[in-house]
């Protein structure tokens, strides 16, 4: 069973996400966080596998919470999700420690396999990242 955590200040994203998720037989939501320093809380009471989170929220962005998370936890998969596909916000990403990097613009088809991918330890970057800059 993959426990998943998702990070992003918008609500409505989480909400369709979890709606989209629910259907799924292998993967639990453990907890959503609207912020950083929520989704540290959540890390550290929920225990997830496997965490998606955005880059920009308020009180704590996602690269100091994967920081955070990759510091204390090394074995939690953390996946960024974001909107921006600029190698500088992949490259802090990655220097935070990410297995994983998702553009929101993908389906939701695609956050089921990516959360898959590095459940199983590999690292999933979005089609449209161009891994060869980094």
């Amino acid at each position: 069973m993959i426990r998943l955590a998702i990070a992003e200040d918008h609500q409505c994203l989480i909400d369709g996400i979890k709606l989209f998720l629910e259907f799924e037989d292998e993967l639990k939501i453990v907890g959503t966080a609207n912020n950083g320093l929520d989704l540290l809380e959540i890390v550290k009471n929920k225990n997830p596998n496997v965490v998606l989170t955005d880059i920009r929220m308020p009180k704590l962005n996602g690269i100091e919470a994967t920081q955070r998370i990759k510091n204390k936890y090394s074995e939690i998969k953390v996946i960024a999700f974001s909107m921006f596909d600029q190698t500088d916000a992949v490259e802090q990403m990655i220097c935070a420690g990410i297995d994983g990097y998702l553009l929101k613009n993908s389906p939701l088809t695609e956050v089921i396999k990516a959360i898959n991918i590095v459940h199983q330890g590999e690292q999933y970057f979005d089609a449209h990242i161009d891994t060869n800059l980094l």
